[in-house]
């Protein structure tokens, strides 16, 4: 049973709050709220809190909430701040729906959809979009795109459209990635998490086959999908390992379909070597730092940031790249430098040179270096090499639909850190 229920901003304003006890002070609900904020990543997305004095699994009100921030982006096009303010009446509804007096109940889409009666909002971040075509058709063959916003719309516009026109399906494949290096640049943990989350705007019952291609290494496939591998309720994948394929039944609106870990190491994004050359002549150092992307040619690295500890005695730095679009940042407060790059594309490498001004007043100092940690993006690749090789849809008595599919697939770091 819950006590309160809140979501606030990034900045701490509360931007939705229900009380059903009065069992929990205020002065305590401002700690929480507090120590969330301070706890939290550097990501800008509000943030949602449940309170309560009875004991609950904590996975069941995980789930709950991730079930819930799934309706918000079905229902309302995202689960931004600017999503939630201008569509409070509606979260109200969904929230009153999911939540009876401090019990926790559906949160399954289809269930909702027809008790909710106000209409979402279209915010600016989910505006129309067009289809692109980039350049010259050949041999029949074209590639088609859409913007990374195109998924983020609700599902229903207003009431009077309950039938949805559009057939689209919006398949994404997410993998995080955990690795650590020593000094020598072995690795000495890895972990892959990764999921495939589709996002279904057909209207009437149907059933996604979705294959994986099958040109993968079979070790891989082994480490990948029979060691730990999950699939939704509405997934039927009991011909999975015969020919890497499954079948979805979902309603309309987001699902994570399969998700899985990976243990042994694969497609390790960056590689970063370090040198540490002190002076005889004055107590500076010059730290060399050389990253090098594995990553395919065709695929770039974005929002590259470096975090790097440096001694305690640090007072300033100066910095030189080999590479243009790169920028560094001295926090003395903090002991650390970091370093940004806008994009870099695969199996190329950029260095930097920092100069550390009395940085080694003592030999201790040298051990205050490090570790960095990597922060990176990278679309139109996965670590794992899972690929989707086709969508099809097909109604109850088997006949094929015609729908428009969209895959994407990003990898980001989870924690990539490098001993120096």
């Amino acid at each position: 049973m819950l006590s309160a229920f809140y979501i606030f901003s990034s900045r701490g304003d509360v931007l939705l709050k229900e009380k059903y006890r009065d069992d929990i002070p205020e002065e305590y609900v401002n700690s929480v709220i507090s120590s969330v904020l301070k706890n939290k990543s550097g990501s800008n997305s509000p943030c949602v809190v449940t309170l309560s004095k009875r004991e609950i699994p904590t996975l069941v009100v995980i789930q709950f909430l991730d079930s819930f921030y799934s309706l918000l982006r079905n229902f309302c096009g995202g689960a931004t701040e600017d999503h939630i303010t201008k569509n409070l009446l509606l979260v109200y509804e969904l929230l009153t729906e999911c939540v009876d007096n401090g019990f926790m109940k559906t949160t399954n889409t289809e269930q909702i959809r027809h008790t909710v009666y106000a209409d979402p909002v279209v915010t600016k971040s989910n505006p129309k979009y067009e289809v692109k075509k980039p350049g010259p058709v050949r041999f029949g063959m074209e590639k088609v795109l859409v913007p990374n916003s195109a998924a983020e719309r609700p599902l229903v516009k207003s009431r009077s459209q309950q039938v949805i026109k559009t057939a689209e399906v919006f398949v994404d494949v997410f993998e995080k990635l955990t690795a650590h290096f020593n000094k020598e640049g072995q690795i000495q943990i890895f972990h892959l998490y990764g999921c495939i989350q589709l996002k279904s705007f057909i209207a009437h019952s149907h059933q996604l086959l979705v294959s994986l291609e099958d040109n993968l290494r079979q070790e891989t496939f082994k480490g990948l999908y029979f060691d730990h591998c999950e699939f939704d309720a509405c997934v039927d994948y009991k011909n999975f390992e015969k020919n890497r394929s499954f079948i979805a039944r979902p309603s309309q609106g987001e699902i994570k379909a399969m998700s899985y870990c990976l243990e042994s190491p694969v497609l390790l994004p960056f590689r970063l070597t370090a040198n540490i050359q002190g002076s005889e002549q004055n107590r500076d150092c010059d730290l060399i730092l050389k990253l090098n992307c594995n990553l395919p040619i065709d695929v770039e690295a974005l929002n590259i940031s470096l975090h790097i500890p440096v001694s305690s005695a640090t007072r300033n730095i100066m910095q030189q790249f080999s590479k243009f679009q790169n920028s560094a940042e001295f926090i003395r407060k903090e002991r650390k430098i970091i370093w940004r790059l806008k994009k870099l594309p695969g199996q190329e490498e950029v260095i930097a040179k920092f100069k550390l001004i009395e940085a080694l007043q003592v030999p201790a100092n040298y051990l205050e270096m490090g570790p960095v940690s990597l922060e990176f993006e990278a679309s139109n690749t996965t670590c794992s090499g899972l690929r989707i090789r086709n969508i099809k849809a097909e109604d109850p008595s088997g006949k094929p639909i015609l729908i428009q599919k969209w895959v994407r697939y990003v990898t980001v770091a989870q924690s990539y850190v490098f001993q120096i």
